[in-house]
């Protein structure tokens, strides 16, 4: 790897950093876009893969059952190094999925399509991919579902971490911000919800909406000394009782009825 790309990487991942998305649960707004893509593109595997510089970690997965794979197993890291969609018609012919463990056994992955997850200032953050057992070509159309599909999920990343900066907010320009709404009755509402919120639910989300601190499953699990895969429960269950579908969602209304003020 030449000095120039090895900077540019250390960029590309500080910038995935930065979202503090890696490690969060699970959202019904990115479970949606992987279900509907692998639908369309008729595939058994659709991801939203983020490429890290030792793994590939899936903030949503349709038809895998994993959570992440190792940086020697992903596809989808060819993809970011070209910095632009890969499609492999067959995996047993391309050198680069050839050894990959992913791509051999018993039922080994034969077909790949990934298009890039790129941020506004042009980062490639992973990848919106569908995979198969079968080797295959995308139709024109599957091709542009799965492009805009992805630009959906890098604007819902960028909207959420734009939302934690949001909360960092001081007293007065929360006040702007509630005032400029006038949404009382909204507001009522969302407190009632919040009333039914468990004491540690509560504590989750003051964490995830109440401060600019990372939305990192595992980070919050640290700080309140449980499990990630605990934090994962609580984040579905505070999503049910609020009502929303995202963080995204659940940092606004947070913010619009002052919850955390």
């Amino acid at each position: 790897m030449s000095e120039k790309t090895n900077v540019s990487n250390v960029s590309r991942l500080a910038k995935l950093h930065g979202l503090d998305v890696l490690d969060s649960g699970t959202e019904k707004v990115y479970g949606d876009i992987t279900s509907l893509t692998a639908e369309i593109c008729d595939a058994p595997i659709c991801l939203i893969s983020l490429v890290e510089e030792d793994r590939q970690w899936f903030k949503s997965e349709v038809g895998i059952g994993l959570e992440e794979t190792k940086i020697e197993q992903s596809i989808c890291a060819h993809a970011v190094e070209q910095n632009d969609y890969l499609e492999i018609n067959d995996t047993q012919a391309d050198p680069r999925t050839l050894e990959n463990t992913l791509c051999q056994g018993d039922k080994p992955i034969r077909f790949y399509a990934g298009a890039i997850l790129r941020t506004l200032d042009g980062w490639p953050l992973g990848t919106l991919c569908v995979l198969d057992y079968k080797p295959r070509r995308l139709s024109p159309l599957q091709k542009r579902v799965l492009s805009v599909n992805a630009n959906s999920v890098t604007r819902q990343l960028e909207l959420t971490r734009a939302l934690v900066k949001t909360v960092g907010l001081d007293a007065r320009g929360r006040d702007q911000v509630s005032f400029s709404l006038e949404e009382k009755q909204f507001n009522e509402k969302v407190r009632a919800r919040f009333k039914t919120l468990t004491p540690r639910e509560t504590q989750i989300l003051k964490l995830i909406a109440g401060n600019s601190k990372s939305l990192s499953s595992k980070e919050i699990g640290r700080e309140l000394n449980i499990s990630h895969r605990t934090v994962h429960h609580h984040r579905a269950s505070i999503m049910t009782k609020m009502d929303v579908e995202s963080v995204a969602e659940l940092i606004t209304v947070s913010l619009k009825a002052n919850l955390f003020r």
